[in-house]
């Protein structure tokens, strides 16, 4: 692209700006903010519900966005540091929630999980829960150990989502499947005789 294109953008957008201050509204007819507006929206901050008896030709999403814009926040927004980045790197797989959330007190834990996401680190996986059942926790604990999840079993052995829904826990198991996740998993069920 020439220069002359980019001059050319940057000449009709100030047309544009200067024609909307003239007549006072945006090219899709919404008035523009007023500084009376502004003065009103300042001093009555942070309550909205006044702000919008005070300027009724006004929405809630507008006068938010004009919060925003005017940089008036409930709360200031946390940049990370690159120290806190590596030590949430250390903390996050496996410390404890509240652990984490005394380390970083200026964020909640949802913002932690986003950051913690963002930068892709995750928590370690937790052992299954068991059930009681032998067979079924042995088979548990190897999947475990194998990093195996309910739908990649489920995809294996092409059981739809037996695993997955985990009926298996409070209904009867359909020891068919479960035998074939054991062999899957490289085991084989045994039988022991009470005496």
């Amino acid at each position: 692209m020439s220069l002359a294109y980019h001059a050319r953008n940057a000449a009709s957008a100030v047309g544009i700006r200067n024609r909307m201050k003239k007549e006072g509204c945006t090219m899709r007819g919404d008035k523009l903010w007023t500084e009376d507006e502004r003065k009103i929206v300042v001093e009555r901050w942070p309550d909205f519900d006044d702000i919008q008896k005070a300027l009724p030709h006004r929405s809630r999403i507008a006068i938010c966005a004009q919060c925003r814009k005017m940089g008036l926040r409930k709360k200031p927004q946390h940049l990370w540091s690159a120290a806190e980045i590596s030590k949430l790197r250390k903390l996050y797989p496996g410390a404890s929630i509240e652990e984490i959330c005394e380390t970083f007190p200026h964020s909640t834990w949802v913002n932690i999980r986003q950051a913690a996401r963002y930068h892709g680190f995750r928590r370690n996986r937790k052992p299954f829960k068991l059930t009681g059942n032998q067979p079924i926790d042995e088979m548990l604990a190897k999947l475990f150990e194998a990093n195996f999840s309910f739908p990649e079993l489920d995809r294996e052995l092409r059981t739809k989502q037996y695993f997955r829904k985990q009926r298996w826990r409070y209904a009867r198991p359909n020891y068919n499947r479960l035998v074939k996740a054991i062999e899957l998993l490289d085991g084989e069920l045994a039988v022991r005789w009470r005496e």
